[in-house]
């Protein structure tokens, strides 16, 4: 089974504590939300793990016992605008870059082919990834990010640009990949109710620390989520069976004064 361990995972920039040492471990075939205010690490978390980022402590992958090379952890950054004149299926391609030689061989092209077929976007193989709409974009690039295999996904945001239907299939991809592959999967996320909804875990973090790493149930504690949102909310099971997050509305700011 693969593992992810964090051990005192620490972040500065020039003086400031982004994270502070953050210690966790997360389990294959989980996807864990990462949730908090903004300027609470979650992006930096990401980046530590995926080594793009300066830390100090330790960020473990194992495989059983066994430690497995920093290549196998895929970072996927929030949805920018895409200029490039790629095709779709060169993007995906392109996911594959470690391995690429001169030469692409019909291993490669069947690899690139199947991962389409799964995100249901191999009719869009030869379309320049430029002209699609943002929740065509953003399965491309998690078709690229899942192309190679990897057995942590760390994705930042992936819904936040989408309509509800592409954040759905967006989140139903992630989960079928994810149980398939036993990967560990972190994704950023803001909406609460869909964390609820596809993920087995929850991090919320707080000023550069973990305020509360369990389940959904766990950490969707109405006190826990006014107090680190500064907004009244409502946390109640639906018909359907999901966690209902639903903020209320601000709270009052102490340092306001009325007139």
């Amino acid at each position: 089974m693969i593992s992810l361990i964090l051990k005192d995972l620490s972040v500065r920039l020039d003086e400031k504590k982004i994270l502070d040492g953050i210690n966790a471990t997360f389990y294959g075939g989980e996807i864990v939300s990462v949730i908090g205010q903004n300027g609470s690490g979650k992006t930096t978390l990401l980046k530590a793990i995926a080594e793009i980022c300066a830390h100090k402590g330790d960020v473990c992958v194992l495989d059983g016992v066994n430690e497995l090379p920093n290549k196998v952890v895929r970072y996927m950054p929030q949805l920018t605008s895409v200029t490039s004149r790629l095709t779709v299926f060169e993007m995906v391609l392109l996911g594959l870059e470690a391995e690429l030689g001169w030469r692409v061989d019909q291993a490669t092209f069947d690899r690139v082919d199947r991962m389409l077929h799964l995100l249901e976007i191999d009719h869009l193989a030869h379309t320049p990834v430029a002209s699609l709409s943002g929740g065509q974009k953003q399965l491309v690039f998690l078709a690229q990010a899942f192309v190679s295999e990897p057995k942590v996904l760390l994705l930042d945001e992936p819904t936040s640009a989408l309509d509800l239907r592409y954040q759905l299939v967006v989140m139903n991809a992630i989960r079928r990949y994810t149980e398939t592959t036993g990967a560990v999967t972190l994704v950023v996320m803001h909406d609460l109710m869909n964390a609820a909804r596809f993920c087995q875990k929850v991090m919320l973090l707080d000023d550069g620390g973990v305020l509360a790493h369990d389940t959904p149930e766990v950490v969707f504690d109405k006190t826990r989520l006014e107090s680190v949102y500064e907004v009244k909310v409502s946390v109640e099971p639906s018909q359907c069976g999901f966690l209902n997050v639903i903020a209320l509305e601000p709270v009052p700011d102490e340092h306001e004064h009325h007139h």
